[in-house]
């Protein structure tokens, strides 16, 4: 029987990336450029930084010693070198306030940490605040013409006209930070009981891939784990709209979005200027594009590449190698952020689950934080976050220079993503196409995401006395809208909103993610139509913009289409199709009930491109299904060339039936059942095999119904086994 499954074995081989490609690659000579100036940086490791408690009282006292020096105009030259070194002494509270973040972030839980975040927050507010203060009073007093000598008209004109925070103001942010510790420790400590058993949502997921739960339980602990996230977390969200809305008012404006992205994100559009953009998306088809895309990537999957661990040092290594083909400027900052650690990318219990690159600004020190997801993704998040890392290393470590919008910062980072994919082939060999297909898939999917979740915010923000059921509502309606889900969906809400941290702790972030990818896109698009090099050194120019440049006049500055305007989006949205091959290819696609992420999809994408499963007329394979006895005919007969003598028809078919049904076709023998429930020697022959591993309580349930899925991650783990057994009779 071996022998008739060899060809289907040859193929799974080929299928499942059995021999998966080095993460290593020959190191060319770095190639020179010269787009950025230098800047200084402390040799020293993070290791080395230490928390301090800086108490604000003598920074407060200075500014009032300063105060009373700028009455006399003789003054100035002392007055202008101790307002220097108190501007040093708040750039060193920033670098604390960073560090405590940092610290935070590694543990959410340590409480030590959380308290010092809260009273860093607050201190820096305060002492920037009344900073600020002194600076207006300075302009205004006799020693003001020799200040405004060293500041820009912007500053002097923003400093004249600057009125402090109320000490409602800060209480108000106060309490935003302290929703939003709240949020973080719900959120990485939330658990569902099911069995007696406490459950996340990877915790089930990775049971039920190990065969530990089937799918029935599987679905019920994910959705009793998602309707307590949406319950919990939600009501958390509900507590922060109304303080954001007050502090949107406090600070002179009318709603919280445009509060957001002026005075958070200082963007150059509005939230009424972002709605065309909203409407070019939803016409754009972008969300139907990553389907296609994360389609083809199931289809293509490399579990060795998708599910690699990309936290160690190799990886960080040959990363830099491929930085250092770019541009020696950005391996020179990579090699700085490496030798002195400035990176966290381990695994941690209580790491917040966020992802972010910040600047320790006395140090002139970026630092680049992950929480790894355990897939793919944080190989394309180590290069994304480089992308900012980049950018902070040459930037002006100070308070004063103008800083980038997040927009532009993450055309920083997505350009980035997108350009390295050029040595997907190198490092990934055969797995690149899927490596290109997942990173293309969500950096496509993140346009229609960032646009709709910025919706979906301005919604929550603005809406009268709205409440969760009616965000739920929202969220469904939006994703019909953009695509997300299908017209006929029946669920009256969709409760999955609250799984993005940045709605909680960024609020109207994400647009940023979207218009910035669909700029990004325009390095990608010039790289596959002119010189790589060239496209490389645009992006490095347009990382070099000083931050007066807006985002949409960066755009203009380098002569590119402005990404927000409908028309460009248009373009873009057929130019993807066009350059990805996306409607040629599409044969190639798989079912459309099978996304790639789900817990089967490594046995259905293998079994159903080796000819095992087909599609039915709708396009679909149905692997939550009960499965019948003609099901698993079929199946049978796929890989034996002969039917099964023993079809029931339509008959609902148990998992005991299955088991002694493949046993018997695939003539693999007797074994002895190790489950209490039952002696059948089929069973205990596939448990020997790993392809069935029962529950926890040591049963295996062979009356119950099994689903199609379940019957071809059966037969996918025999498979298996039996590549096993041929490559150990190879090597011997």
């Amino acid at each position: 029987m071996k022998k008739r499954l060899l060809s289907l074995l040859l193929c799974l081989l080929l299928l499942c990336g059995l021999t998966p490609a080095a993460l290593a690659a020959d190191v060319a000579a770095v190639r020179e450029t010269n787009f950025f100036t230098d800047q200084e940086h402390a040799d020293l490791d993070y290791a080395g930084m230490e928390y301090r408690h800086i108490g604000t009282e003598p920074l407060l006292a200075e500014m009032d010693a300063i105060r009373t020096l700028l009455q006399d105009k003789d003054n100035a030259p002392q007055a202008a070198k101790r307002f220097a070194a108190l501007i040093d002494k708040l750039l060193e509270l920033a670098t604390m306030d960073t560090l405590a973040y940092i610290r935070h972030s590694q543990n959410v839980m340590d409480e030590d940490a959380a308290e010092e975040l809260a009273y860093c927050e607050a201190a820096y507010t305060q002492v920037a605040d009344a900073l600020s203060q002194l600076a207006r009073d300075a302009l205004r007093s006799p020693c003001g013409d020799i200040l405004k000598k060293n500041m820009s008209e912007e500053d002097v004109a923003y400093y004249l006209e600057y009125t402090g925070m109320t000490s409602e103001q800060m209480d108000l942010l106060q309490q935003e930070l302290a929703l939003e510790t709240k949020y973080n420790q719900a959120a990485a400590s939330l658990t569902v009981d099911y069995g007696g058993k406490e459950w996340t949502g990877n915790t089930a997921y990775f049971a039920l891939a190990a065969g530990e739960l089937d799918a029935a339980e599987y679905d019920a602990i994910r959705q009793a784990y998602l309707e307590k996230q949406n319950e919990i977390l939600g009501a958390i969200y509900m507590e922060m709209i109304p303080l954001r809305r007050q502090i949107a008012q406090r600070s002179g404006y009318d709603s919280y979005p445009a509060y957001a992205y002026e005075a958070l994100y200082q963007r150059d559009f509005t939230p009424e200027d972002i709605q065309a953009f909203h409407q070019a998306v939803k016409d754009g088809g972008f969300y139907d594009a990553a389907s296609d895309l994360m389609a083809l990537a199931s289809a293509e999957m490399n579990q060795e590449l998708y599910y690699g661990d990309y936290t160690g040092d190799d990886t960080v290594a040959m990363v830099e190698g491929y930085i250092g083909r770019m541009s020696g400027e950005m391996a020179e900052a990579y090699g700085y952020m490496r030798s002195h650690g400035l990176y966290d990318i381990k695994d941690g219990p209580y790491k917040d689950g966020s992802g972010y690159t910040t600047i320790l600004a006395s140090y002139g020190a970026p630092f680049f934080f992950n929480t790894p997801a355990g897939f793919f993704g944080d190989f394309t998040t180590m290069v994304h976050e480089f992308g900012h890392y980049n950018h902070f290393y040459w930037v002006v470590a100070d308070l004063e220079s103008k800083t980038k919008s997040n927009d532009l910062a993450e055309v920083h980072s997505q350009g980035l993503e997108l350009l390295f994919s050029h040595w997907y082939e190198d490092i990934f060999g055969e797995g690149a196409q899927f490596a290109t297909d997942f990173l293309m898939a969500n950096l496509v999917k993140v346009i229609c995401e960032g646009a709709l979740h910025d919706e979906l915010q301005q919604y929550a923000y603005t809406a009268e006395n709205v409440t969760l059921e009616q965000i739920n509502q929202k969220y469904k309606q939006l994703c019909v809208e953009y695509g997300m889900a299908s017209q006929d969906d029946p669920r009256d809400e969709i409760l999955d909103w609250v799984q993005v941290p940045h709605t909680f702790v960024n609020p109207c972030y994400y647009i940023s993610y979207a218009v910035s990818s669909a700029g990004a896109f325009a390095f990608w698009l010039d790289a596959q139509q002119g010189e790589y090099f060239d496209a490389v050194d645009d992006y490095l120019r347009f990382t070099a913009l000083p931050g007066s440049f807006g985002f949409q006049a960066s755009f203009q500055e380098l002569e590119m289409d402005n990404p927000l305007a409908p028309e460009y989006l248009a373009e873009l949205a057929a130019t993807i199709r066009t350059a990805l091959e996306l409607d040629e290819r599409g044969d190639s696609l798989p079912p459309v009930d099978l996304k790639g992420s789900e817990w089967f999809a490594p046995a259905a994408s293998a079994l159903y491109a080796a000819g095992v499963i087909e599609k039915d007329e709708d396009g679909c394979i149905r692997p939550r299904a009960q499965a019948v006895w003609s099901d698993a005919a079929n199946l049978v007969e796929h890989l034996t060339k002969k039917r099964p003598e023993t079809a029931k028809g339509d008959a609902a078919i148990t998992r005991g039936e299955f088991v002694r049904l493949l046993v018997d076709e695939l003539e693999l023998g007797e074994g002895v059942s190790p489950f209490s429930d039952t002696d059948d020697g089929a069973v205990g022959t596939l448990a020997e095999m790993g392809a069935v591993t029962g529950y926890a309580d040591g049963t295996f349930h062979p009356e119950q119904t099994i689903s199609r899925a379940e019957m071809w991650v059966m037969v996918y783990r025999v498979l298996m086994r039996v590549v096993e057994e041929l490559l150990v009779g190879i090597a011997a």
